[in-house]
C-alpha cells in the first residue's frame, strides 16, 4: 500500500484531505483505528486513524522513517510531447526511475501543440501518485510546457551535461554518465535540422541507445533509466 501525502500538524497528529481521504474510506475500506503509511516531503510515517470526516481523516503518529534519496546522479528529461496515453505512462515510469525534472517541449515535427491546464494538473496527479508507490523523498519537478527552441534558449542551460538522443550516434549513452545530465528526447518523427543545429550551438552531445530504433515513449524511459544508475 503506497504512503499517503498528509499534512503533519505537530509530532503526534496529522490529517488528509481531500481525494486520497475518499480513497482511504472508499475503495481501502479503512476505519478509525486502522493503521495507514503517511508522508510528507522529508519523513514517512506509521499512524492510526482516530477519526473520519466528509472529507478528512486525522491521524495518530506512532513511528518516522526516513524515506530513500535520489541523491545523485540528477537526470533531467527534455521530452517532446507525444500522445497523452504514452505521456501519461512515461512521466510515472521516469518519477519511478528518479528523475529530477520533467520539461515537455513542443517540437516542430510534435503532433500535439496545445496543453491544457487540465493536462498539466493530470501529469502532475501522476507524479504524485508515483512519488507515493516508490516511496521517494524528493518530487520531481514538471515545468512548464514550451517551445523546444525556447527550452534550447532558457530551460536547458542550466543543465551542467545536456545530450540528445540520436539513432546513429557515434557516441552511446551510457559512457556519458555525469553526476547533473539533461537529455531530449525528439517526437516519433525526430528532431528538424534546425533543431538539431540549435542544440548542437549550445553544447548538446547526440548519443545513441543502441542498434534499434526506439519508440518516443521507450527511449524516454530507456534514457532516464540509465543516466539514473
Amino acid at each position: 500500500m503506497p504512503r499517503f501525502f498528509a499534512e503533519i500538524i505537530d509530532s503526534d497528529c496529522a490529517v488528509i484531505a481531500g481525494r486520497d481521504a475518499g480513497h482511504i474510506k472508499g475503495p481501502l475500506r479503512k476505519r478509525v483505528g486502522d493503521t495507514l503509511s503517511i508522508r510528507d516531503s522529508h519523513l514517512g510515517y506509521e499512524a492510526r486513524i482516530t477519526s473520519m470526516q466528509q472529507q478528512k481523516i486525522f491521524l495518530e503518529i506512532h513511528s518516522s522513517a526516513v524515506l530513500s534519496e535520489r541523491g545523485v546522479p540528477r537526470v533531467h528529461l527534455g521530452m517532446s510531447v507525444i500522445d497523452f496515453k504514452d505521456m501519461d505512462l512515461l512521466i510515472r515510469a521516469v518519477t519511478e526511475l528518479g528523475v529530477a525534472g520533467i520539461y515537455p517541449v513542443i517540437a516542430e515535427r510534435s503532433n500535439i501543440r496545445m496543453i491544457s491546464d487540465h493536462r498539466i494538473h493530470r501529469w502532475i496527479n501522476i507524479v504524485q501518485e508515483a512519488v507515493k508507490q516508490c516511496e521517494r523523498r524528493d518530487t520531481p519537478v514538471i515545468h512548464e510546457p514550451q517551445l523546444l527552441t525556447q527550452c534550447i534558449s532558457t530551460g536547458c542551460l542550466s543543465w551542467p551535461v545536456r545530450l540528445i538522443a540520436s539513432q546513429g550516434a557515434d557516441r552511446f549513452l551510457y559512457d556519458l554518465r555525469g553526476s547533473d545530465t539533461g537529455i531530449f528526447i525528439g517526437p516519433e518523427g525526430g528532431f528538424s535540422p534546425y533543431e538539431m543545429e540549435e542544440m548542437l550551438r549550445i553544447g548538446c552531445t547526440p548519443v545513441s541507445m543502441g542498434r534499434t530504433v526506439m519508440r518516443s515513449v521507450t527511449a524516454a524511459i530507456t534514457a532516464v533509466g540509465i543516466l539514473a544508475m
